[in-house]
Protein backbone atom coordinates (compact mmCIF):
# COMPACT_ATOMS: atom_id res chain seq x y z
CA UNK A 1 0.00 0.00 0.00
CA UNK A 2 2.95 1.92 0.34
CA UNK A 3 3.58 2.07 -3.35
CA UNK A 4 1.10 4.98 -3.32
CA UNK A 5 2.38 7.50 -1.24
CA UNK A 6 4.24 8.80 -4.05
CA UNK A 7 1.16 9.11 -6.25
CA UNK A 8 -1.07 10.91 -3.07
CA UNK A 9 2.30 13.62 -2.64
CA UNK A 10 1.89 14.36 -6.66
CA UNK A 11 -1.89 14.56 -5.84
CA UNK A 12 -1.33 16.82 -3.21
CA UNK A 13 0.77 19.15 -4.84
CA UNK A 14 -1.51 19.60 -8.06
CA UNK A 15 -4.25 20.55 -5.56
CA UNK A 16 -1.78 23.20 -4.19
CA UNK A 17 -1.81 25.62 -7.49
CA UNK A 18 -5.43 26.96 -6.64
CA UNK A 19 -4.37 28.64 -3.37
CA UNK A 20 -5.73 31.97 -4.39
CA UNK A 21 -8.65 33.53 -6.44
CA UNK A 22 -10.46 36.44 -7.31
CA UNK A 23 -14.47 36.08 -8.28
CA UNK A 24 -12.82 33.36 -10.77
CA UNK A 25 -11.54 30.46 -9.83
CA UNK A 26 -8.53 30.06 -12.16
CA UNK A 27 -6.55 32.86 -10.98
CA UNK A 28 -4.60 31.73 -8.78
CA UNK A 29 -2.39 34.63 -8.40
CA UNK A 30 -2.38 38.02 -10.14
CA UNK A 31 -6.61 38.30 -8.81
CA UNK A 32 -8.85 40.44 -10.69
CA UNK A 33 -8.41 44.23 -10.89
CA UNK A 34 -11.08 46.54 -9.83
CA UNK A 35 -11.00 49.49 -12.73
CA UNK A 36 -12.82 52.03 -11.89
CA UNK A 37 -13.78 53.23 -8.06
CA UNK A 38 -16.79 55.94 -9.06
CA UNK A 39 -20.08 54.59 -11.27
CA UNK A 40 -19.59 57.24 -13.77
CA UNK A 41 -16.13 56.12 -14.38
CA UNK A 42 -17.22 52.67 -14.66
CA UNK A 43 -20.49 53.30 -16.62
CA UNK A 44 -18.43 55.14 -19.43
CA UNK A 45 -16.04 51.87 -19.86
CA UNK A 46 -13.49 52.58 -16.95
CA UNK A 47 -11.93 56.51 -18.28
CA UNK A 48 -10.76 58.76 -15.93
CA UNK A 49 -7.53 59.74 -17.69
CA UNK A 50 -8.94 63.06 -17.99
CA UNK A 51 -11.92 64.00 -15.73
CA UNK A 52 -13.02 67.19 -13.69
CA UNK A 53 -16.39 66.01 -13.06
CA UNK A 54 -16.23 63.21 -9.54
CA UNK A 55 -13.90 63.70 -6.52
CA UNK A 56 -12.74 60.03 -7.34
CA UNK A 57 -11.21 61.10 -10.98
CA UNK A 58 -8.15 61.59 -9.16
CA UNK A 59 -7.93 58.21 -8.09
CA UNK A 60 -7.23 57.10 -12.07
CA UNK A 61 -5.27 60.70 -12.13
CA UNK A 62 -3.48 62.44 -9.51
CA UNK A 63 -3.84 65.98 -11.67
CA UNK A 64 -7.63 65.40 -11.78
CA UNK A 65 -7.75 67.04 -8.19
CA UNK A 66 -7.45 70.51 -9.07
CA UNK A 67 -8.46 70.43 -12.94
CA UNK A 68 -12.26 70.03 -11.25
CA UNK A 69 -11.89 73.28 -9.95
CA UNK A 70 -13.86 73.04 -6.66
CA UNK A 71 -13.09 73.98 -2.99
CA UNK A 72 -14.48 70.41 -1.47
CA UNK A 73 -15.03 67.29 -3.07
CA UNK A 74 -16.02 63.77 -1.29
CA UNK A 75 -17.86 60.47 -2.77
CA UNK A 76 -18.63 57.39 -1.35
CA UNK A 77 -18.87 54.15 -4.18
CA UNK A 78 -20.42 50.56 -3.25
CA UNK A 79 -19.27 47.68 -5.92
CA UNK A 80 -21.54 44.18 -5.90
CA UNK A 81 -20.11 41.62 -8.15
CA UNK A 82 -22.34 38.41 -9.65
CA UNK A 83 -19.55 36.00 -11.05
CA UNK A 84 -21.10 32.89 -12.88
CA UNK A 85 -18.60 29.75 -13.79
CA UNK A 86 -19.04 27.18 -16.00
CA UNK A 87 -16.56 24.55 -16.28
CA UNK A 88 -16.87 21.91 -19.27
CA UNK A 89 -15.05 19.30 -20.70
CA UNK A 90 -15.92 17.58 -24.74
CA UNK A 91 -17.91 14.94 -24.97
CA UNK A 92 -18.16 12.63 -27.27
CA UNK A 93 -20.65 9.91 -28.76
CA UNK A 94 -19.59 5.70 -29.14
CA UNK A 95 -18.26 6.68 -32.38
CA UNK A 96 -15.20 9.20 -31.08
CA UNK A 97 -17.37 12.22 -32.67
CA UNK A 98 -17.23 15.41 -30.80
CA UNK A 99 -21.11 16.27 -29.80
CA UNK A 100 -20.63 19.11 -27.73
CA UNK A 101 -19.25 21.15 -23.99
CA UNK A 102 -20.63 18.67 -21.13
CA UNK A 103 -20.67 21.74 -18.26
CA UNK A 104 -19.87 19.28 -15.43
CA UNK A 105 -19.88 22.40 -12.78
CA UNK A 106 -21.50 25.77 -12.28
CA UNK A 107 -21.00 27.81 -9.42
CA UNK A 108 -23.03 31.91 -9.31
CA UNK A 109 -21.51 33.76 -6.23
CA UNK A 110 -21.54 37.25 -5.20
CA UNK A 111 -18.77 39.75 -4.07
CA UNK A 112 -18.92 43.23 -2.86
CA UNK A 113 -16.63 45.97 -1.88
CA UNK A 114 -16.05 49.73 -1.30
CA UNK A 115 -14.01 53.23 -2.10
CA UNK A 116 -13.98 56.60 -0.58
CA UNK A 117 -12.44 59.53 -1.54
CA UNK A 118 -12.32 63.24 -0.22
CA UNK A 119 -10.22 66.44 -1.33
CA UNK A 120 -9.89 69.83 -0.47
CA UNK A 121 -8.54 72.50 -3.02
CA UNK A 122 -7.34 76.33 -2.89
CA UNK A 123 -6.52 79.27 -4.95
CA UNK A 124 -2.75 79.98 -3.52
CA UNK A 125 -1.94 82.79 -5.41
CA UNK A 126 -3.60 84.16 -8.69
CA UNK A 127 -4.73 81.44 -11.33
CA UNK A 128 -2.75 79.51 -9.16
CA UNK A 129 -4.41 76.54 -6.86
CA UNK A 130 -3.05 73.85 -4.48
CA UNK A 131 -4.77 70.43 -3.46
CA UNK A 132 -4.96 67.37 -0.96
CA UNK A 133 -6.91 64.12 -1.66
CA UNK A 134 -6.89 60.97 0.20
CA UNK A 135 -8.92 57.91 -1.31
CA UNK A 136 -9.18 54.17 -0.22
CA UNK A 137 -10.22 51.35 -2.77
CA UNK A 138 -9.89 47.94 -3.82
CA UNK A 139 -7.13 47.26 -5.98
CA UNK A 140 -6.89 43.45 -6.37
CA UNK A 141 -9.26 41.03 -5.03
CA UNK A 142 -8.62 37.72 -3.83
CA UNK A 143 -12.39 36.19 -3.33
CA UNK A 144 -13.20 33.33 -4.65
CA UNK A 145 -15.92 30.21 -4.17
CA UNK A 146 -16.00 27.29 -5.64
CA UNK A 147 -18.25 24.33 -5.20
CA UNK A 148 -18.00 20.44 -7.31
CA UNK A 149 -20.06 17.65 -6.90
CA UNK A 150 -18.21 13.96 -7.39
CA UNK A 151 -20.49 11.56 -8.27
CA UNK A 152 -20.94 7.91 -10.11
CA UNK A 153 -23.42 6.46 -12.11
CA UNK A 154 -25.11 4.25 -9.85
CA UNK A 155 -28.93 4.64 -10.37
CA UNK A 156 -29.35 6.78 -13.76
CA UNK A 157 -30.74 4.18 -15.35
CA UNK A 158 -33.65 4.61 -13.05
CA UNK A 159 -34.04 8.55 -13.36
CA UNK A 160 -32.34 8.99 -10.10
CA UNK A 161 -29.36 10.92 -8.63
CA UNK A 162 -26.43 9.20 -8.67
CA UNK A 163 -24.34 8.76 -5.63
CA UNK A 164 -22.81 12.06 -3.97
CA UNK A 165 -19.32 10.57 -3.18
CA UNK A 166 -17.12 13.87 -2.30
CA UNK A 167 -17.69 17.38 -1.60
CA UNK A 168 -14.84 19.49 -3.50
CA UNK A 169 -14.59 23.07 -1.56
CA UNK A 170 -12.79 26.13 -2.75
CA UNK A 171 -13.24 29.28 -0.70
CA UNK A 172 -11.36 32.68 -0.71
CA UNK A 173 -11.19 35.92 1.08
CA UNK A 174 -9.16 38.74 0.70
CA UNK A 175 -8.44 42.31 -1.05
CA UNK A 176 -4.88 44.37 -1.71
CA UNK A 177 -6.34 47.75 -0.65
CA UNK A 178 -4.90 51.01 -1.98
CA UNK A 179 -4.62 54.05 0.44
CA UNK A 180 -4.01 56.86 -1.89
CA UNK A 181 -2.51 60.49 -0.34
CA UNK A 182 -2.25 63.25 -3.70
CA UNK A 183 -0.49 66.15 -3.94
CA UNK A 184 -2.48 68.19 -7.05
CA UNK A 185 -0.93 71.63 -8.80
CA UNK A 186 -2.98 73.79 -11.20
CA UNK A 187 -2.82 76.88 -13.40
CA UNK A 188 -4.96 78.61 -15.56
CA UNK A 189 -3.37 80.00 -18.47
CA UNK A 190 -6.74 81.85 -19.67
CA UNK A 191 -10.60 81.67 -19.49
CA UNK A 192 -10.52 77.87 -20.99
CA UNK A 193 -6.74 77.13 -20.65
CA UNK A 194 -5.57 75.19 -17.89
CA UNK A 195 -2.06 73.07 -16.48
CA UNK A 196 -2.50 70.54 -13.87
CA UNK A 197 0.07 68.14 -12.59
CA UNK A 198 -0.80 65.82 -9.64
CA UNK A 199 1.63 62.96 -7.55
CA UNK A 200 -0.06 59.95 -5.65
CA UNK A 201 2.02 58.13 -2.72
CA UNK A 202 0.25 54.78 -2.67
CA UNK A 203 0.14 52.71 0.46
CA UNK A 204 -1.00 49.05 -0.69
CA UNK A 205 -1.73 46.81 2.54
CA UNK A 206 -4.29 43.35 2.01
CA UNK A 207 -4.38 39.74 3.01
CA UNK A 208 -5.91 36.32 1.23
CA UNK A 209 -6.96 33.40 3.45
CA UNK A 210 -7.78 30.12 1.10
CA UNK A 211 -9.00 27.22 2.15
CA UNK A 212 -9.40 24.03 -0.40
CA UNK A 213 -10.95 20.83 1.20
CA UNK A 214 -12.30 17.37 -0.15
CA UNK A 215 -14.67 15.99 1.92
CA UNK A 216 -15.89 12.21 1.70
CA UNK A 217 -20.16 11.58 1.81
CA UNK A 218 -22.04 9.46 4.05
CA UNK A 219 -23.36 7.85 0.51
CA UNK A 220 -19.20 7.16 0.03
CA UNK A 221 -19.29 5.24 3.52
CA UNK A 222 -22.26 3.22 3.25
CA UNK A 223 -20.94 1.93 -0.06
CA UNK A 224 -17.87 0.57 1.42
CA UNK A 225 -20.16 -0.47 4.54
CA UNK A 226 -22.29 -2.75 1.53
CA UNK A 227 -18.87 -4.50 0.61
CA UNK A 228 -18.12 -5.57 4.00
CA UNK A 229 -15.30 -2.90 4.78
CA UNK A 230 -15.39 -1.80 8.16
CA UNK A 231 -14.73 1.36 9.58
CA UNK A 232 -14.92 3.41 6.36
CA UNK A 233 -14.30 6.68 7.98
CA UNK A 234 -10.79 5.63 8.70
CA UNK A 235 -10.07 4.44 4.99
CA UNK A 236 -11.28 7.17 3.08
CA UNK A 237 -9.45 10.06 3.65
CA UNK A 238 -10.29 13.91 3.72
CA UNK A 239 -7.90 16.23 2.08
CA UNK A 240 -7.33 20.34 3.98
CA UNK A 241 -4.86 22.80 1.99
CA UNK A 242 -5.20 26.57 3.64
CA UNK A 243 -3.21 29.23 2.96
CA UNK A 244 -3.01 32.52 4.62
CA UNK A 245 -0.68 35.91 2.82
CA UNK A 246 -0.15 39.60 4.04
CA UNK A 247 0.39 42.19 1.50
CA UNK A 248 2.55 45.34 2.27
CA UNK A 249 4.14 47.88 0.28
CA UNK A 250 3.97 51.10 -1.48
CA UNK A 251 4.50 52.96 -5.22
CA UNK A 252 4.14 56.49 -6.80
CA UNK A 253 1.64 57.58 -9.45
CA UNK A 254 2.39 61.12 -11.55
CA UNK A 255 -0.16 62.47 -13.66
CA UNK A 256 -0.82 65.28 -15.67
CA UNK A 257 -4.28 66.93 -16.97
CA UNK A 258 -4.49 69.68 -19.63
CA UNK A 259 -7.48 71.70 -20.64
CA UNK A 260 -6.71 72.99 -24.48
CA UNK A 261 -10.24 74.57 -24.49
CA UNK A 262 -13.83 74.07 -23.80
CA UNK A 263 -14.01 71.28 -26.43
CA UNK A 264 -10.24 69.27 -25.68
CA UNK A 265 -8.69 67.55 -22.87
CA UNK A 266 -5.97 65.64 -22.31
CA UNK A 267 -4.04 63.28 -19.78
CA UNK A 268 -1.10 60.84 -19.04
CA UNK A 269 -0.48 59.08 -15.68
CA UNK A 270 2.60 56.79 -14.83
CA UNK A 271 2.52 54.29 -12.28
CA UNK A 272 5.67 52.66 -11.40
CA UNK A 273 6.87 49.06 -10.79
CA UNK A 274 7.01 47.69 -7.53
CA UNK A 275 7.46 45.18 -5.35
CA UNK A 276 5.29 44.04 -2.03
CA UNK A 277 6.14 41.88 0.91
CA UNK A 278 4.14 38.58 0.80
CA UNK A 279 4.60 36.68 4.10
CA UNK A 280 2.72 34.09 5.68
CA UNK A 281 2.03 29.89 5.41
CA UNK A 282 0.12 27.34 4.36
CA UNK A 283 -0.78 24.34 5.97
CA UNK A 284 -1.83 20.46 3.90
CA UNK A 285 -3.26 18.12 6.16
CA UNK A 286 -3.74 14.80 4.68
CA UNK A 287 -5.86 12.09 7.11
CA UNK A 288 -4.59 8.47 8.01
CA UNK A 289 -5.76 5.60 5.93
CA UNK A 290 -4.25 2.49 4.60
CA UNK A 291 -2.35 4.11 2.33
CA UNK A 292 -0.19 6.39 4.28
CA UNK A 293 -0.09 8.03 7.34
CA UNK A 294 -1.10 11.04 8.27
CA UNK A 295 0.56 14.41 8.02
CA UNK A 296 0.14 17.93 9.01
CA UNK A 297 2.85 20.18 7.26
CA UNK A 298 2.92 24.15 7.42
CA UNK A 299 5.20 26.20 5.14
CA UNK A 300 6.46 29.30 5.36
CA UNK A 301 5.78 32.36 2.93
CA UNK A 302 8.14 35.35 2.45
CA UNK A 303 8.60 36.69 -0.87
CA UNK A 304 7.99 39.50 -3.21
CA UNK A 305 4.72 39.90 -4.99
CA UNK A 306 5.72 42.40 -8.64
CA UNK A 307 3.16 44.80 -9.70
CA UNK A 308 4.54 46.04 -13.37
CA UNK A 309 4.67 49.73 -14.15
CA UNK A 310 1.74 51.10 -16.36
CA UNK A 311 1.52 54.12 -18.45
CA UNK A 312 -1.95 55.51 -19.47
CA UNK A 313 -3.08 58.10 -21.91
CA UNK A 314 -6.25 59.73 -22.54
CA UNK A 315 -8.71 62.73 -23.73
CA UNK A 316 -11.87 64.51 -23.38
CA UNK A 317 -13.63 65.69 -26.47
CA UNK A 318 -16.87 68.08 -25.84
CA UNK A 319 -18.30 68.64 -29.18
CA UNK A 320 -20.81 71.80 -28.92
CA UNK A 321 -24.05 71.04 -29.96
CA UNK A 322 -27.61 71.52 -28.63
CA UNK A 323 -27.05 68.81 -25.81
CA UNK A 324 -24.44 68.33 -23.81
CA UNK A 325 -22.10 65.59 -24.72
CA UNK A 326 -18.70 64.15 -23.60
CA UNK A 327 -16.86 61.47 -25.04
CA UNK A 328 -13.60 59.85 -23.02
CA UNK A 329 -11.07 57.16 -24.31
CA UNK A 330 -7.92 55.89 -22.66
CA UNK A 331 -5.17 53.70 -23.68
CA UNK A 332 -3.22 51.86 -21.22
CA UNK A 333 0.16 50.14 -21.54
CA UNK A 334 0.80 47.39 -18.81
CA UNK A 335 4.38 46.30 -18.83
CA UNK A 336 4.04 42.23 -18.10
CA UNK A 337 7.24 42.33 -19.65
CA UNK A 338 8.59 43.04 -16.39
CA UNK A 339 7.00 39.98 -14.65
CA UNK A 340 9.52 37.81 -16.75
CA UNK A 341 10.60 36.29 -20.18
CA UNK A 342 7.42 34.37 -20.74
CA UNK A 343 5.13 37.52 -20.10
CA UNK A 344 4.61 40.25 -23.19
CA UNK A 345 3.29 43.95 -22.54
CA UNK A 346 -0.60 44.15 -22.87
CA UNK A 347 -2.48 47.23 -24.36
CA UNK A 348 -5.89 47.85 -22.82
CA UNK A 349 -8.31 50.08 -23.75
CA UNK A 350 -11.38 52.24 -22.24
CA UNK A 351 -13.98 54.33 -24.01
CA UNK A 352 -17.01 55.81 -22.92
CA UNK A 353 -19.46 58.32 -24.25
CA UNK A 354 -21.98 60.66 -21.83
CA UNK A 355 -25.25 62.07 -23.68
CA UNK A 356 -27.53 64.40 -21.70
CA UNK A 357 -31.38 64.17 -22.90
CA UNK A 358 -32.95 67.75 -22.81
CA UNK A 359 -29.80 68.57 -20.49
CA UNK A 360 -31.26 66.97 -17.50
CA UNK A 361 -30.81 63.18 -17.66
CA UNK A 362 -27.31 61.87 -18.88
CA UNK A 363 -27.11 58.25 -20.48
CA UNK A 364 -23.91 56.58 -20.15
CA UNK A 365 -22.20 53.51 -22.64
CA UNK A 366 -18.94 52.38 -22.34
CA UNK A 367 -16.51 49.62 -23.22
CA UNK A 368 -13.28 48.45 -22.62
CA UNK A 369 -10.61 45.41 -22.79
CA UNK A 370 -8.26 44.40 -20.23
CA UNK A 371 -5.41 41.73 -20.86
CA UNK A 372 -4.26 39.96 -17.68
CA UNK A 373 -2.42 36.71 -16.97
CA UNK A 374 -3.04 33.62 -14.68
CA UNK A 375 -0.33 30.97 -13.93
CA UNK A 376 -1.00 27.93 -14.53
CA UNK A 377 1.16 24.99 -12.20
CA UNK A 378 2.21 21.45 -13.15
CA UNK A 379 4.91 18.99 -11.85
CA UNK A 380 7.81 18.01 -13.96
CA UNK A 381 9.65 15.21 -13.53
CA UNK A 382 13.05 14.29 -15.20
CA UNK A 383 17.04 14.89 -15.67
CA UNK A 384 16.68 18.78 -14.52
CA UNK A 385 20.30 18.77 -13.79
CA UNK A 386 21.62 17.03 -17.20
CA UNK A 387 23.85 14.58 -15.20
CA UNK A 388 22.24 11.00 -15.65
CA UNK A 389 24.28 9.76 -12.63
CA UNK A 390 21.79 11.88 -10.62
CA UNK A 391 18.40 10.55 -9.29
CA UNK A 392 15.10 12.70 -11.51
CA UNK A 393 14.16 15.63 -9.92
CA UNK A 394 10.56 16.88 -9.39
CA UNK A 395 9.70 21.00 -9.42
CA UNK A 396 7.20 22.48 -9.83
CA UNK A 397 6.78 25.06 -13.20
CA UNK A 398 4.67 28.01 -13.54
CA UNK A 399 3.28 28.87 -16.95
CA UNK A 400 1.68 32.19 -17.36
CA UNK A 401 -1.90 32.49 -19.72
CA UNK A 402 -2.97 35.56 -21.08
CA UNK A 403 -6.70 35.79 -21.05
CA UNK A 404 -8.66 38.71 -22.74
CA UNK A 405 -12.12 40.26 -20.71
CA UNK A 406 -14.15 42.81 -22.68
CA UNK A 407 -16.60 44.15 -20.98
CA UNK A 408 -19.65 46.69 -22.14
CA UNK A 409 -20.91 49.28 -19.68
CA UNK A 410 -24.14 51.75 -19.15
CA UNK A 411 -25.62 53.94 -16.49
CA UNK A 412 -27.15 56.81 -15.52
CA UNK A 413 -27.15 59.50 -12.74
CA UNK A 414 -29.48 61.39 -10.92
CA UNK A 415 -28.69 65.33 -9.06
CA UNK A 416 -30.19 65.37 -5.50
CA UNK A 417 -29.45 68.48 -4.64
CA UNK A 418 -26.97 71.33 -6.06
CA UNK A 419 -23.86 69.51 -4.20
CA UNK A 420 -25.21 65.69 -4.23
CA UNK A 421 -25.31 63.64 -7.02
CA UNK A 422 -26.05 60.13 -7.32
CA UNK A 423 -24.53 57.62 -9.42
CA UNK A 424 -25.30 54.37 -10.95
CA UNK A 425 -23.50 51.63 -13.26
CA UNK A 426 -24.16 48.20 -14.30
CA UNK A 427 -20.98 46.55 -16.46
CA UNK A 428 -20.95 43.09 -18.04
CA UNK A 429 -17.89 41.20 -18.63
CA UNK A 430 -17.38 37.84 -20.07
CA UNK A 431 -14.11 35.94 -20.60
CA UNK A 432 -13.43 32.10 -22.19
CA UNK A 433 -10.50 30.24 -22.09
CA UNK A 434 -9.01 26.44 -20.97
CA UNK A 435 -7.08 25.77 -17.28
CA UNK A 436 -6.35 22.35 -15.08
CA UNK A 437 -8.84 20.58 -13.45
CA UNK A 438 -9.02 21.99 -10.17
CA UNK A 439 -8.93 18.53 -8.46
CA UNK A 440 -7.40 15.67 -10.13
CA UNK A 441 -9.66 12.43 -10.44
CA UNK A 442 -7.53 9.56 -9.76
CA UNK A 443 -7.76 10.78 -6.11
CA UNK A 444 -11.50 9.37 -6.13
CA UNK A 445 -10.42 6.05 -7.06
CA UNK A 446 -10.98 3.95 -4.02
CA UNK A 447 -8.45 1.14 -4.72
CA UNK A 448 -5.52 3.41 -3.79
CA UNK A 449 -7.13 2.98 0.09
CA UNK A 450 -9.03 -0.24 0.29
CA UNK A 451 -6.39 -2.39 -0.83
CA UNK A 452 -9.22 -4.15 -3.61
CA UNK A 453 -8.61 -4.83 -6.79
CA UNK A 454 -11.74 -3.43 -7.95
CA UNK A 455 -13.32 -0.20 -7.29
CA UNK A 456 -16.50 -0.08 -4.86
CA UNK A 457 -17.57 3.70 -5.42
CA UNK A 458 -18.09 3.15 -9.50
CA UNK A 459 -20.11 0.73 -10.09
CA UNK A 460 -19.40 0.86 -13.76
CA UNK A 461 -16.23 -1.11 -14.61
CA UNK A 462 -15.87 1.29 -17.74
CA UNK A 463 -14.58 3.89 -15.84
CA UNK A 464 -11.09 4.50 -15.85
CA UNK A 465 -9.85 7.41 -13.33
CA UNK A 466 -7.05 9.31 -14.57
CA UNK A 467 -5.60 13.13 -14.76
CA UNK A 468 -6.48 15.48 -17.13
CA UNK A 469 -3.87 17.76 -18.04
CA UNK A 470 -2.98 20.21 -20.94
CA UNK A 471 -3.88 17.07 -23.32
CA UNK A 472 -7.85 17.58 -21.90
CA UNK A 473 -8.18 21.27 -20.00
CA UNK A 474 -11.19 22.25 -18.72
CA UNK A 475 -12.87 24.68 -20.85
CA UNK A 476 -13.94 28.01 -18.90
CA UNK A 477 -16.99 30.44 -19.05
CA UNK A 478 -17.26 32.85 -17.14
CA UNK A 479 -19.63 35.89 -16.83
CA UNK A 480 -19.92 39.06 -14.42
CA UNK A 481 -22.65 41.50 -13.92
CA UNK A 482 -20.41 44.49 -11.56
CA UNK A 483 -23.35 47.39 -10.20
CA UNK A 484 -21.43 50.01 -8.64
CA UNK A 485 -23.24 53.08 -7.22
CA UNK A 486 -21.71 56.08 -5.56
CA UNK A 487 -23.26 59.63 -4.21
CA UNK A 488 -21.02 62.19 -4.21
CA UNK A 489 -20.67 65.80 -3.13
CA UNK A 490 -19.07 69.07 -4.57
CA UNK A 491 -18.57 72.66 -3.03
Amino acid sequence: MRSYKSIIITLALLLAVAVLSAWSITDTYFGNKIIAMGARNQAMGGIGVFDDMRPSGFSINPANLTLMDITVGLEGSALLNRDEDNRSVPLYNSFDAYIDDAVYVSNINFFYDYALAGFASYDVIENGRIGLGISHKPLLSFEGIYEEEIRNNRNTDYDKYADKLAVNMIENKGTLNQFDNVLSLGYELGDEVSLNAGMAYLILDGYAKSAKTIRWTPEAYNLLRENNISDPEDVLPDYTLTENVNYSGNRWKLGTAIRLNNILGFGVTYTEKTELDRKGKTREINEECLAWDASDESTEIDEKYLLPSELRVGFNYQPRNIMRTWFNMDVELVKWSQMGKNYDDQYNFYVGVEHHVTNRLPLRLGFNTVNSYFRSSELVTGDLDDDPSTPDETIMVYTPTKYISPAITAGSSVNISKSFTFDLAIAYTWREYQALDLFMDTYYDDTHYTGLNNEVLWPNTYIELKDRGWENPDQVRENIISLTTSLSFKW
